[in-house]
């Protein structure tokens, strides 16, 4: 019995590094946070770093949530003096890097909240890979300063704004 039990481990475990782990298991999000914004705020703002640990580019290429009507994913880029917010399709996290989401640079829209999420409290975002995997995971909401709480409320390109 011990020497079945060895062997299906052995086999297990070979079998995993053949095929390898799925993207979902090797996409790491580090350091997730939701900026709390002002009452009634129909945007809010994601930000957080993902490392890919794969040899394989992986792909999200859609965001939802329960918490929100919409996700959107976002690239905030400078134009001849105007800071301007162009949607994405998908986000690439190339093999054995990083993608960092953060304030004047790629991050996450959250349109129409459900209701005002207030600092402590989690919201849940479901990350849809391009492989047809999903990996979930939940976000705290955290209090911030008046500049980011602006751009969290879909008020960048007033000048106000930028990468942190």
């Amino acid at each position: 019995m011990k020497q079945q039990l060895l062997t299906f481990g052995l086999l297990f475990t070979l079998l995993n590094t053949v095929m390898g782990a799925t993207a979902a298991e090797k996409l790491t999000i580090i350091n997730p946070w939701i900026p709390e914004a002002p009452p009634g705020a129909a945007v809010m703002a994601g930000y957080m770093e993902f490392q890919n640990k794969t040899h394989k580019d992986i792909d999200i290429v859609s965001i939802s949530s329960d918490s929100f009507e919409t996700v959107e994913m976002h690239r905030s880029v400078e134009s001849d003096g105007f800071a301007k917010m162009l949607p994405q399709r998908k986000l690439s996290i190339p093999a054995n890097s990083n993608l960092i989401l953060k304030s004047g640079s790629y991050h996450l829209m959250l349109i129409k909240p459900v209701k005002w999420f207030r600092h402590g409290e989690k919201v849940k975002l479901n990350f849809n890979l391009s492989n047809n995997e999903t990996q979930s995971l939940e976000i705290h909401i955290k209090k911030t300063t008046a500049r980011a709480m602006k751009c969290a409320a879909g008020k960048c390109g007033t000048g106000k704004c930028g990468a942190n």
